[in-house]
């Protein structure tokens, strides 16, 4: 699976850099593109583009880099405040039929975890979730089936979005200048980059599946060794109550 997973992602960074390089006045529409995609429900819990818009913050700071930072943050603020709106249409207008669609209705898991992080934090969920991956393109969704009013949703949503983009573009900055620094090679500094934070996100990735199997193995555990000591006690109160009709 991780191996089909690199090969699409890899493939898409290809041609994002390729087609940037060719073209500089095509970074603004493709980061669009890619913010996007990130925030819109379903798309991102497929593919990940956090790694490529990280790289391409590398290419702005690269030397002789002829990006304009501008063209590139108000592009990039408008797909991520897009794809959250698509969300929170999509989910405005089918609703209670969402759970029932792919992929949910075969792994609840993420729209549930969405329900329990909107009924806690509310209007800031919207705020807070962008910075959370797993809850990125799954909290708009649910804003919009529970029918968050529009307004408070689309200010939280571009207030978001204007942080939420220049914080990786800046992360991609600081790393290029490091790899650039360490490396002292500056060549192709953008695929460099996301070749790292894509290792990044694989090793946290796996690091968090393997979390979450063994708390639910120890859960586990912990739920039958329970079950063994009810059983034990009550297998003892039993006992101790036939003693006592006996000897009456």
């Amino acid at each position: 699976m991780w191996e089909s997973i690199y090969s699409i992602v890899q493939w898409l960074s290809d041609a994002v850099f390729q087609t940037i390089n060719e073209s500089r006045l095509w970074a603004g529409p493709v980061l669009f593109g890619l913010a996007f995609a990130e925030s819109m429900a379903v798309i991102s819990l497929a593919v990940p583009f956090t790694g490529i818009i990280i790289a391409i913050g590398a290419l702005l700071c690269a030397p002789g880099a002829a990006l304009d930072p501008w063209m590139v943050f108000f592009w990039g603020v408008a797909g991520a405040s897009a794809g959250d709106a698509v969300s929170y249409w999509i989910g405005r207008y089918f609703q209670d039929k969402v759970p029932r669609m792919w992929p949910f209705r075969d792994n609840p898991e993420p729209l549930e975890r969405g329900y329990r992080f909107f009924e806690r934090w509310g209007v800031l969920s919207v705020f807070v979730g962008r910075f959370l991956g797993p809850l990125r393109a799954i909290v708009p969704l649910v804003a919009g089936m529970l029918r968050m009013s529009q307004l408070k949703f689309q200010v939280s949503n571009v207030v978001s979005a204007i942080l939420w983009l220049p914080v990786l573009l800046a992360t991609g900055c600081i790393i290029g200048k490091i790899v650039g620094f360490v490396l002292a090679d500056v060549t192709n500094i953008g695929e460099q980059v996301f070749g790292y934070v894509f290792l990044f996100f694989l090793g946290t990735s796996l690091l968090g599946a393997a979390f979450v199997w063994v708390r639910a193995r120890l859960k586990k555990a912990a739920a039958a060794r329970q079950a063994r000591a009810a059983a034990k006690v009550g297998i003892a109160e039993i006992e101790k109550r036939g003693g006592k009709d006996g000897a009456s």
